[in-house]
């Protein structure tokens, strides 16, 4: 899958036509989620990437050294926020619909050892996408 699938795709699950509107939303997301996983798990998430997502990931990737911890709610509203989008439920399928198409991307072993670095919330939509 390149780039223009994986936009393609999350447009399709989220309802959203405007690609560049959800190409956004993926380097929220991307962002967010990069700075929730440790840097170790990011670099192993980017690594089963094509190249041109891969080059998303890299663009957008937190690069601190701590896990930034935040729950679900902080996570949904920030990628709300930031992504301007309607209210939390929008946000929330939007966020389903990223993590749902980067699953496909990325093999079992590698979705669980996300899902073991997020908290409660963030964890069952992951493993729900």
């Amino acid at each position: 899958m390149n780039l223009k699938n994986f936009v393609e795709k999350v447009g399709k699950y989220s309802g959203i036509e405007d690609p560049e509107e959800v190409e956004n939303l993926i380097k929220i997301v991307f962002y967010l989620l990069s700075a929730r996983l440790t840097i170790r798990e990011g670099e192993e998430l980017k690594a089963q990437l094509p190249k041109d997502i891969k080059a998303v990931w890299d663009a957008v990737k937190e690069t601190k050294v701590d896990v930034v911890k935040f729950s679900k709610k902080e996570f949904l509203e920030r990628a709300m926020r930031d992504g301007k989008l309607r209210d939390i439920k929008n946000a929330e399928k939007v966020v389903i619909s990223i993590f749902k198409t980067l699953k496909e991307l990325i093999s079992e072993g590698e979705a669980r050892d996300v899902a073991a670095q997020l908290p409660v919330g963030l964890k069952d939509m992951w493993i729900k996408a």
